[in-house]
């Protein structure tokens, strides 16, 4: 838990009408968030290349000079002139004096004349005179001074030209990309040592509620299980950033500005759980008029249509909803692709899908409902009548409180803002899993 002596301002008497809560269109919600969270772009750090793992590119890698740098073997065989072994087969070799041995990491002494060969080892160095690799087993012999050739080889036939990957100059990868190990190895390659990549963002995360108890501890009379806190930090650490300060406070409005006030000073970004609906007792709305430039939301969308946003003390400050498959959906499709604005990536959006809906539902027109779903693989002769690879089928329940709807789904089929159903049939968009596992159908629909 975070320290510090800095507090809000005292948080004014609470009034029916205060703060005012303002209906927001996802789409819009979404663009004033990430316009918000670019501005605020994270610095950047050099770290090892064997640390990079997972970070944001922050560099352009562009190669100083060719890969490879020179012609060299594909194979473990001989360098020759093809043209002295045009006519060699199995039954008609030809001999070829061995001149020289080089291994890689070596360049050969000697050039090759007509009727001679050397030896060379997989990545040594093409030497002067020979234009193709004869593979090792192609030939009888070596060892001796002579080499006898079983086949012909074509000019360049088992050569790495030199540039044959990439020429000088070329822009191998661009910012904002995550580091996988392909790019580790095109960092390596170019011999970077370290990595110019964001430092991580913290996200604070204060939990809200009377009600709850940390896992482990005795349940009293009306109290649960703190689910969210956990979930979230959770989610934070697989969207690449760093959990921060974490708190949990009562339903107490000065407590929460209290709270939020001093995680303020340790992180980059706070998330609150709960306590901004339209009760009489959430106490995070209460607080806001004390917090900063902070705006209660009702964003179009289910679920987790009541939210706050805005920036304290110049960090991104997100209010999510208490139920707990709300704050997951707000997260997934609101926070998470602010965080990685922040981190400066290219790519904001996980992967998706187009899937038939198997499941009929009611939505409402302004409101677009993220529909937690498992994915199916279609029969041939379905996906080539539908257009689709996929059938999208209901978790169960979808209320904002059955956790376990998230704990099954493949991913969030998108009913859009302007319709007021989802037949059964219809096709869909299924985009952005709770967490990054992917699609995993659950085989061929009966």
């Amino acid at each position: 838990m975070a320290t510090g002596d800095a507090k809000p301002d005292p948080v004014p008497a609470r009034s029916p009408d205060s703060p005012a809560r303002r209906f927001v269109p996802f789409d819009e919600a979404r663009a004033t968030i990430l316009a918000r969270a670019a501005s605020l772009l994270m610095p950047t750090e050099f770290v090892p290349i064997d640390e990079a793992l997972g970070r944001t590119l922050r560099e352009n890698l562009v190669a100083s000079e060719p890969s490879p740098r020179f012609a060299n073997s594909a194979m473990d065989g001989f360098a020759v002139r093809s043209v002295d072994v045009a006519s060699a087969g199995p039954d008609a070799p030809v001999s070829l004096r061995v001149v020289e041995t080089v291994p890689a990491g070596r360049v050969a002494t000697l050039t090759i004349g007509k009727g001679e060969a050397i030896r060379l080892m997989t990545g040594a160095a093409m030497p002067e005179g020979a234009d193709a690799v004869l593979p090792v087993e192609q030939t009888v012999g070596g060892q001796a001074p002579v080499v006898q050739a079983l086949a012909s080889v074509a000019a360049g036939e088992h050569v790495r030209a030199a540039g044959e990957d990439f020429a000088a100059g070329t822009v191998l990868v661009s910012p904002g990309r995550v580091i996988d190990p392909s790019v580790i190895g095109i960092l390596a390659t170019l011999g970077h040592p370290d990595a110019e990549v964001s430092m991580l963002p913290r996200v604070a995360v204060i939990s809200t509620g009377d009600e709850l108890v940390a896992p482990g501890a005795a349940l009293g009379p009306g109290q649960i299980h703190d689910s969210n806190t956990h979930t979230i930090r959770a989610m934070i650490r697989a969207a690449g950033c760093e959990p921060g300060p974490c708190w949990h406070v009562l339903d107490d409005a000065e407590a929460v500005a209290t709270a939020i006030g001093r995680v303020a000073e340790h992180c980059e970004a706070i998330i609150t759980l709960g306590g901004v609906s339209a009760g009489d007792f959430d106490p995070v709305k209460q607080a806001l008029p004390a917090l900063g430039d902070v705006e209660l939301w009702r964003v179009g969308m289910r679920p987790g249509q009541p939210q706050a946003f805005g920036t304290v003390r110049g960090k991104l400050f997100f209010g999510l909803p208490g139920n707990p498959v709300s704050s997951a959906v707000v997260f997934e499709m609101l926070v998470r692709p602010a965080l990685w604005t922040l981190l400066g990536r290219s790519v904001l959006d996980r992967p998706s899908v187009r899937a038939v809906l198997g499941d009929a539902v009611v939505s409402k027109v302004g409101r677009r409902d993220f529909l937690r779903v498992t994915l199916e693989e279609l029969s041939p002769e379905e996906s080539l009548a539908l257009g689709v690879a996929y059938r999208a089928r209901l978790t169960g329940t979808q209320s904002s409180g059955a956790f376990s709807s998230v704990l099954t789904a493949d991913g969030l089929a998108m009913v859009p803002d302007d319709k007021p159903a989802a037949d059964r049939g219809e096709v869909l968009t299924v985009a952005s899993t709770f967490l990054p596992r992917g699609v995993h159908p659950r085989g061929p629909s009966k």
